[in-house]
């Protein structure tokens, strides 16, 4: 799901409130957002009953869980944890990158 731009709390209360939580299908969630965008930033827990494949773009894994090496393997740029100073460190690398 697409969520509107917010800052801060904001962020993580949209990301929450954005859809129900239980298993998770993530890979086709990705396969159904990553169409024609020129990046795709995902939070989560890296759990999924499914496979998740590669970006199409310039991918991001944050995962927001206590645990390490679920699902976001390849050409994912990996972050553990999460901060507000997250999303700008998520900027300013893919200005490095260009």
């Amino acid at each position: 799901m697409k969520v509107p731009p917010r800052r801060g709390f904001a962020l993580r209360d949209a990301i929450i409130n954005s859809q129900p939580h239980g298993g998770t299908y993530l890979g086709k969630a990705v396969a159904e957002i990553d169409r024609n965008g020129d990046r795709l930033i995902v939070f989560t827990d890296e759990q999924s009953h499914d496979q998740v494949p590669e970006p199409k773009a310039q991918g991001t894994m944050v995962n927001v869980a206590s645990y390490q090496h679920g699902v976001g393997h390849g050409a994912w740029t990996r972050v553990n944890g999460f901060s507000e100073a997250e999303v700008a460190w998520i900027a300013a690398s893919e200005t490095a990158l260009n």
